[in-house]
């Protein structure tokens, strides 16, 4: 028997089909409220989309557990395996010869806090609806001011998310990097650029009336004050996602983007 922490997307109905592959390979799942560091996992199984996937990911992290993402959405990009190619992966991790991508994540620190994203860590105006300016330092240099509605600074895995909806470039997983997408700039040669991911960004929050959020990967959210530094690097170690046993990332992104 296997032990698998589980996420599943709320409101939906467990499939048959995936019930059935659970009971065909021993496979026994725990929720994880009811979770203790004591007990021995082999991964990390989510039923759903990204953003059930997204909520596994400090698990993975901090317990080093690979994480089976299985697709229920629409347009997910983290959930690549089907219902129908589980079977094929359970059987190979039985084996030991599953193949597992490591994707690099954000380590964010604001006072006390501090976590990990996998996609982004996004910066934003309040409901007032009145622009904020945010200072930029990379590796201890004064950068830049963004004045606007905010800032993305987001992962590879993460640019076909927010990142991409403020206009960022889609970056291959693979790219040892970091994006910095600025949020509907007043400046409009403030365009979105890459930094290497062994950089340190230092962002403060120079101006900006009301309330000013830090959006972590859509599942938690931070209150940002004046003159107080929000620090962005490269987390100690990546997690390991299993990708679809059919389709390259290369197809999977033709597929969704109807390209």
């Amino acid at each position: 028997m296997l032990n698998f922490l589980f996420f599943c997307k709320e409101g939906i109905s467990i499939p048959e089909e995936f019930i059935y592959t659970l009971k065909a390979f021993d496979i026994n799942l725990k929720e994880a409220e009811t979770f203790t560091s004591q007990e021995k996992l082999a991964g990390i199984l989510v039923l759903g989309g990204d953003g059930t996937l997204l909520k596994a990911v400090p698990y993975a992290y901090y317990y080093d557990l690979p994480i089976i993402g299985v697709n229920m959405g629409k347009f997910g990009f983290l959930t690549e395996v089907s219902l129908s190619e589980l079977p094929y992966v359970f059987e190979k991790f039985l084996k030991g010869e599953i193949v597992f991508e490591e994707r690099s994540l954000l380590k964010i620190r604001y006072e006390e806090k501090e976590t990990v994203v996998l996609n982004e860590g996004a910066i934003l105006k309040g409901p007032l609806g009145k622009s904020i300016v945010l200072k930029l330092r990379i590796n201890g240099e004064d950068f830049i001011e963004v004045y606007g509605d905010g800032l993305i600074v987001s992962t590879p895995t993460g640019s076909t998310a927010y990142n991409l909806s403020a206009g960022g470039p889609v970056v291959h997983p693979r790219v040892k990097g970091f994006i910095l997408t600025p949020i509907c700039s007043f400046k409009i040669n403030q365009k979105p650029f890459v930094i290497p991911d062994d950089s340190l960004l230092e962002v403060t929050l120079f101006q900006g009336e009301g309330e000013v959020h830090l959006l972590l990967d859509g599942r938690a959210n931070w209150f940002i004050e004046k003159e107080r530094k929000i620090t962005f690097t490269r987390a100690e170690k990546p997690i390991k996602i299993v990708p679809s046993p059919s389709k390259s990332y290369f197809q999977i992104l033709k597929e969704k983007f109807a390209w």
